[in-house]
């Protein structure tokens, strides 16, 4: 049985992963606009962009079993669990379930991914500064931290 509420000393630890990872992830991206083909940048990001995602996961899950919801059977499932709770908009969930999809596709290597959606992927990560956002938001409202 997992004790209901939030662990507020890791809820703030994985927050600090997340930024963590995010920072480094603008770095590698600032890198690749200037060599698109340096292969190390690139694979460094493909690997900060899994740890980004699963950064998310973490708090999702964490999040999920806080509150004691069902719990989720896929990481998409996740997302999908906290933006029917309302603790995500619409916008950050769906954004968060693509990003699952992707990470799957880096760590079981389905098919291979190429370096143009890669380095598109990396211009779309501000939404985890807002996934962070709404989460610590709803944590806050509903007197969780």
């Amino acid at each position: 049985m997992v004790p209901l509420g939030i662990d507020k000393e890791k809820f703030c630890l994985q927050l600090e992963r997340l930024e963590e990872r995010y920072a480094r992830l603008v770095e590698a991206r600032s890198k690749l606009q200037q060599d698109p083909n340096d292969s190390l940048v690139l694979a460094a990001a493909e690997r900060l962009l899994q740890t980004l995602i699963e950064e998310c996961i973490n708090i999702g899950n964490h999040i999920i079993a806080g509150l004691n919801l069902k719990r989720p059977d896929t990481y998409r499932e996740v997302f999908f669990r906290l933006r029917e709770k309302e603790v995500l908009s619409e916008e950050v969930g769906e954004k968060l379930m693509g990003f699952a999809s992707f990470r799957n596709r880096l760590v079981h290597l389905y098919w291979r991914v190429e370096q143009e959606e890669v380095l598109s992927k990396l211009g779309e990560i501000e939404f985890t500064k807002e996934f962070a956002e709404e989460v610590y938001s709803y944590l806050k409202t509903q007197k969780l931290l």
